[in-house]
Parts: C-alpha cells; sequence; structure tokens
C-alpha cells in the first residue's frame, strides 16, 4: 500500500473539500437477488464498521416487486437471541427498486467490531442481496431464530459521522480504478499524514501524538502531505483490486486529531 500510493498522493494536486454530515463506510452493492421479504422474519446483516462510530444504514429494495410502504433499520451490538442489545434505529418510506436509507445520532462503536443491521418485516416488497459472498466482513441471516447463512449479504451500506467540524476524510468513485480522496477541516497549510491498513484498532504510544487512536491496525504510513489554505485537500489515485477493502485514515499533525477511517 505505501509504494502503490505515495507516489500518486504526492503528485496529486490540492483543493478543498466540503465538511459532510455522514461518509459512506461499509458498502456491498451487488444486487443480483431478490433475497428476502413478504412476511419474512428475523431478518439481519452483521458487518464491521471501519470508524469507530455510526449514524446511519440502507438497504436496496428489488425492483418491480411491492408497493412502498414503512420499514425500520435497527443497529445492534448482537443478536437479539444471543442477548444483544438495540443501539439505534431509524424508520421511513422505502421504494420498490431504490436504496431505503435511515439515519440516527452518531454512535460510538469498537471498529473493526462485528455489529448486526436488522430489518423490519415487508409484506409486499423484498430486500435485495447478493448470493455469492461478495461482502467480506458479514454475512445475512433470515428465517425464525435468525438463521445464519455465511455466503449470502443483502445490498446494504453503513455511514459514518465525518462531520461536526473536525477532520473528515471522504471519497469519490469506487475501488478498483479512479478514485478520489478528499480532507476538509484540517489546519489551513499544515501537513497531514496518511495510514492505510486493515480495519480494527491501534492506539500510539509514545510521542508524538501520544494517545492517538486509529480505527486501522498495524497501520502503515504512506505519506505526509500539506493541505491548502482552508485545510482541505483532494488527491486522486488509481487503485488495483488488490486495494480495495482496505482502511485509509488521515491525522492532522499539528493537533494530533484523526479524521474518519475510510473503507477503500
Amino acid at each position: 500500500m505505501k509504494h502503490l500510493l505515495l507516489p500518486v498522493l504526492i503528485a496529486a494536486g490540492a483543493a478543498a473539500a466540503a465538511p459532510a454530515q455522514q461518509c459512506l463506510d461499509q458498502n456491498a452493492p451487488t444486487n443480483n437477488a431478490c433475497m428476502a421479504g413478504f412476511g419474512s422474519v428475523d431478518l439481519a446483516q452483521s458487518f464491521k464498521q471501519a470508524a469507530p462510530n455510526i449514524n446511519g444504514a440502507g438497504i436496496f429494495m428489488h425492483a418491480g416487486v411491492g408497493a412502498p410502504e414503512t420499514l425500520t433499520i435497527s443497529l445492534w451490538d448482537r443478536l437479539p437471541n444471543a442477548g444483544g442489545a438495540l443501539l439505534a434505529s431509524g424508520s421511513g418510506t422505502a421504494v420498490p427498486g431504490a436504496w431505503f436509507n435511515v439515519s440516527w445520532n452518531c454512535v460510538t462503536i469498537a471498529p473493526g467490531a462485528t455489529y448486526y443491521l436488522l430489518f423490519s418485516t415487508t409484506a409486499s416488497m423484498c430486500y435485495d442481496g447478493d448470493v455469492n459472498n461478495g461482502y467480506p466482513h458479514g454475512n445475512l441471516f433470515a428465517n425464525p431464530g435468525f438463521v445464519s447463512f455465511p455466503t449470502f449479504d443483502y445490498t446494504f451500506r453503513t455511514y459514518n459521522c465525518c462531520g461536526g467540524g473536525g477532520p473528515s476524510l471522504t471519497k469519490l468513485g469506487s475501488c478498483p480504478g479512479p478514485m478520489r480522496l478528499d480532507l476538509a477541516n484540517c489546519t489551513p497549510n499544515g501537513p497531514v499524514a496518511i495510514f492505510f491498513g486493515a480495519a480494527g484498532s491501534f492506539t500510539k504510544n509514545g510521542p508524538p501524538c501520544n494517545g492517538l487512536v486509529l480505527g486501522i491496525q498495524n497501520p502503515v504510513l504512506a505519506g505526509v502531505l500539506n493541505v491548502n489554505a482552508s485545510g482541505g485537500a483532494s488527491y486522486p489515485v488509481n487503485l488495483p483490486a488488490s486495494a480495495c477493502g482496505r482502511t485509509v485514515q488521515a491525522v492532522d499533525a499539528l493537533t494530533c486529531t484523526p479524521t474518519n477511517p475510510l473503507v477503500l
């Protein structure tokens, strides 16, 4: 990762990037099957968040099936039949052939730990999914008792809380291929360190930035770059398939403040 991205980042120009209230964290967009619905119960998807927080989620509804209705997505630390606790939930009107998204107040969670999204029963619509095990950090549950289907996933996504005035990191595009990484709310004209690795947790011991916590296990320093006078920067990158699923996180080197972790 270090040798792949550092030359591209150093060669890139910088521009201001707008802060966001929600940033995409986990993303499983493949929808090759009408997976569950029509009164099915105990529907859930396990996942691992890259960021240490979460403030919403979404699921895709199968096109051409059913009619709009009110649905709920809820966040649990374990499945309900395994002693789980409800952490947050959101409701709204779902429409066939579209993403159904909900949001809630920012919830602090452990990055890299397994959490669960639960989906309410739909009378006529169907939740889309992927039968080819395309999401590597969790799987689908369905039927009474939350039966596990290890090679199936729902078509879902989660969001993290990247707004609020602190340093933030967002992306434009999808991996593999051309993408853009956008930094915002950093110290104007200051240095920013960029790290890559697998989702997890790391605490720095000793100076500089003693006690800094990253949402990456065994982080690799890709480089130290300067943002512009607005505290933002945009960096184009061209990523191979081997980089997909890795996590990137930046740190304002003058304040030792990290951005949200971001899954490529």
